[in-house]
């Protein structure tokens, strides 16, 4: 026969391996009684403004503007705010650590935008080429942008599906992207490239590719 404490340990064991189960996707706080047993106390969701004002200065202020536009992110966490098909975008990704980048002048990358778009094979050399922060993911058919503001996401988006649609050189490209970020630096906003999507997005981009003949 068991005794109360190994009855108890038992309910411990069982109540946590629950909580891993159907409950673990929920945020909860696990707390004891007195008598030893489990409760789940479900805890109060986190707001975005709440976790970003541990955040780098920059990282924060981009924080503050995407939300202002598109509303709280559907996933809040300490190192990452996400949304979901805002705007033209189907995801938006802001990181609270950002990474160094010098092109075309620099500074630090940390926000993430993705829309549907394909990509051939044969114009992937000249995508990497025009910028580094910019990459393809055939399977999903999604087309990204990282840089630190939206505008420059929309101008690198805009210059890639020109490269991609052979309206412009990788060199075209390039200059093009440096010398309107330099003007959105100084407060000059005139080319629609930075203000939204010059293209229709491709919403049945995604190519699931075949199988092996083995």
């Amino acid at each position: 026969m068991s005794s109360p404490l190994q009855a108890r340990s038992s309910s411990f064991v069982i109540a946590i391996l629950g909580m891993l189960g159907a409950g673990a996707c929920a945020p909860h706080r696990v707390e004891t009684t007195t008598s030893g047993d489990v409760a789940l106390t479900p805890m109060p969701s986190r707001r975005a403004s709440d976790v970003l004002a541990s955040w780098p200065e920059k990282q924060r202020e981009t924080g503050t503007m995407v939300i202002a536009k598109y509303g709280e992110p559907a996933i809040v966490g300490d190192r990452m705010l996400v949304w979901f098909n805002n705007g033209p975008f189907v995801k938006t990704v802001l990181l609270r650590d950002g990474q160094a980048h010098d092109f075309p002048m620099p500074h630090m990358d940390y926000l993430t935008q993705t829309v549907k778009h394909t990509v051939p094979a044969s114009k992937l050399d000249e995508l990497n080429q025009f910028d580094g922060s910019v990459w393809f993911h055939r399977t999903r058919g999604e087309l990204s942008a990282q840089c630190d503001k939206e505008a420059m996401n929309l101008l690198a988006l805009n210059l890639a599906h020109d490269v991609i649609t052979g309206k412009r050189s990788v060199g075209d490209a390039r200059m093009f992207y440096a010398k309107t970020a330099m003007a959105f630096m100084q407060g000059d906003h005139p080319s629609p490239y930075v203000s939204a999507l010059m293209f229709p997005t491709e919403p049945n981009a995604a190519d699931p590719d075949h199988a092996h003949q083995m």
